[in-house]
């Protein structure tokens, strides 16, 4: 059976100064701290040594101690299903065999975009399968919207349509939209616009330009690419700060 957990974009950072700043609505994330102080909504202290999954939320809100930085491991990544975590897990990475070591590994590895961009999918699925009695995926979508989703993540978002995605998967149009928006809340084409967003929040976060932004999500110039994300996000993708 294929994995229902796609990545998205990995590596590690010390002293994030951005790193809580963004919102996300499709993005999960795994955060693995290596050291620093750290806390979550600023209430609770995540603790390093410790593995963190937290679905996806726009109010996710993360932030360290200016005189201790953080120094974690991120995993950004999409699900074909629906995570069921009240607010996130918390896993201690030596009680689960193979994981520290993993990490640790990855840690080194990430040194660089290269790096990161051929071996973290690597780890990604490495990390997944040892966290899998952890990992509170289920069924939950209608066979026709994980169809849907599938097709909108394994293909280049620029060139989907929401009657493309239909043809793709076989099934009437209208009766896409209406499994897709009793199952997400959102219609496909909504849903696209906001992983586009998502995709250029990390994207611009990490260092891509504009420019290339605007290039992978299929904009015909970087005006374009702003003007949607301004309506989408209520504030210029020139506000991003890279981290």
């Amino acid at each position: 059976m294929d994995s229902p957990f796609s990545m998205q974009i990995c590596g590690r950072i010390y002293n994030p100064e951005s790193w809580t700043r963004y919102q996300f609505y499709l993005t999960n994330r795994i955060h693995y701290v290596i050291s620093g102080t750290v806390y979550y909504k600023k209430i609770r202290k995540l603790k390093p040594g410790y593995v963190y999954i937290f679905p996806a939320n726009p109010d996710f809100n993360v932030t360290q101690d200016p005189a201790d930085p953080v120094d974690h491991i991120y995993f950004d990544f999409l699900s074909y299903e629906k995570l069921f975590i009240d607010d996130f897990i918390e896993i201690d990475a030596s009680s689960v065999p193979g994981v520290k070591p993993l990490l640790e590994s990855a840690g080194e590895a990430f040194s660089t975009r290269e790096a990161r961009n051929h071996l973290g999918p690597v780890y990604f699925d490495i990390l997944i399968s040892l966290l899998h009695d952890y990992m509170p995926a289920h069924t939950y979508h209608s066979p026709v919207t994980q169809s849907a989703i599938r097709c909108i993540h394994e293909n280049r978002v620029s060139d989907l349509t929401v009657r493309e995605i239909a043809e793709r998967i076989s099934v009437n149009e209208d009766h896409l939209i209406r499994c897709f928006r009793r199952d997400t809340g959102f219609t496909p084409h909504r849903y696209i616009a906001l992983y586009k967003t998502d995709i250029a929040t990390s994207m611009i976060s990490r260092g891509a330009t504009m420019k290339e932004t605007a290039d992978k999500l299929g904009f015909s110039s970087v005006s374009a690419f702003s003007t949607f994300y301004k309506t989408m996000r209520r504030v210029p993708p020139s506000n991003i700060k890279t981290m």
